[in-house]
């Protein structure tokens, strides 16, 4: 229940985090699995609140186990369906919990579900596909020949691609490759590491097809037209007319102070790190409707229920306004 009231308020809140979302080629995406979504991971967790607010089934997401290390956020994780995922090089202790991840993702799978993998295995902010991990390739291998024979899954490149990692504003890309299919590999899968070699052969030729690729000492124009090629002409939404602008003026000028509050408060937590954009919106996601909430009820006491459900109206939309209208 609460995995669906999260997607929820998600879905609400991407239009006013973001200046637009832009999903490319959903139908390579069945609607129901068993599903494996190979991705790239430039943004932390924001890269599978996104994915999982695009797509219509349960999705389950293979997260970094150090987060589950306190209850509390163990248990939150839990409930929007994140799986640790536990390296090898964590030490020798992780192994079997390297195998209950497997274990989990296929039993997901087995439901008719999603699972969403990171591919490259670490997140790092640029532009660029990295070199890809073996997880993927094994997880395909144990799905397709192993015990849970589940033949008819698909692998789906997927590609997040944002303008920029530092907040609101942004232009966010999804794009969804062509499936792998299990008859798509040549090599015996009895030989092991060869046939995983042509598993990721194949999966970073096709997710490099989906992903913005920018040198790193790409000058800051470059980086705007390359960018700008990758989105499309049309990706940049228009300024609207002299009122709109007017609008979202209004709109940034009332939420600047609260938003000041909450980046300066997210900046000394994640210390700028790739964990900086999933706690800015996970923080706004559902701290905001709260304070929004509590201004409408305190309004509503002094002028009406009018006045403040008016108001609980007209805050999201100015924020929307606000960013969609620069």
């Amino acid at each position: 229940m609460f995995f669906y009231f999260s997607r929820f308020l998600i879905r609400l809140a991407l239009p006013i985090f973001l200046r637009r979302l832009m999903v490319v080629n959903l139908e390579n995406v069945p609607k129901r699995g068993p599903l494996l979504l190979a991705s790239n991971h430039p943004d932390s967790f924001f890269d599978a609140l996104v994915i999982g607010a695009t797509l219509t089934q349960m999705i389950h997401t293979l997260a970094r186990g150090d987060a589950f290390k306190k209850p509390a956020v163990a248990f939150w994780l839990r409930q929007i369906k994140l799986i640790p995922v536990f390296r090898g090089s964590e030490g020798r202790d992780q192994v079997r919990n390297l195998d209950n991840t497997t274990k989990e993702s296929l039993a997901a799978m087995r439901e008719g579900d999603a699972v969403i993998v990171f591919s490259e295995g670490v997140c790092v902010n640029e532009w660029k596909l990295r070199p890809l991990g073996k997880g993927t390739a094994r997880m395909a291998h144990q799905a397709w020949f192993g015990d849970a024979s589940l033949t008819d899954m698909l692998v789906i490149p997927t590609g997040m691609n944002y303008e920029h990692y530092r907040g609101t504003g942004k232009r966010v890309s999804i794009r969804f490759g062509e499936a792998i299919k299990r008859n798509d590999l040549k090599t015996n899968p009895e030989e092991y590491e060869k046939w995983l070699r042509e598993f990721n052969d194949l999966l970073q030729e096709r997710m490099n097809r989906e992903i913005l690729t920018i040198p790193e000492g790409a000058s800051k124009e470059e980086r705007l037209q390359a960018m700008n090629a990758f989105f499309g002409t049309n990706s940049v939404p228009s300024n609207g007319n002299v009122f709109f602008r007017a609008i979202g003026w209004v709109g940034r000028a009332i939420h600047r102070p609260l938003y000041h509050v909450f980046t300066k408060k997210v900046a000394k937590i994640t210390a700028r790190s790739v964990f900086y954009d999933s706690a800015l919106f996970g923080l706004l996601l559902y701290l905001y409707p709260t304070i929004v909430l509590i201004l409408s009820l305190i309004v509503g006491l002094f002028a009406g229920f009018k006045a403040g459900l008016a108001l609980f109206a007209t805050l999201p939309l100015l924020a929307w306004m606000g960013n969609r209208y620069r």
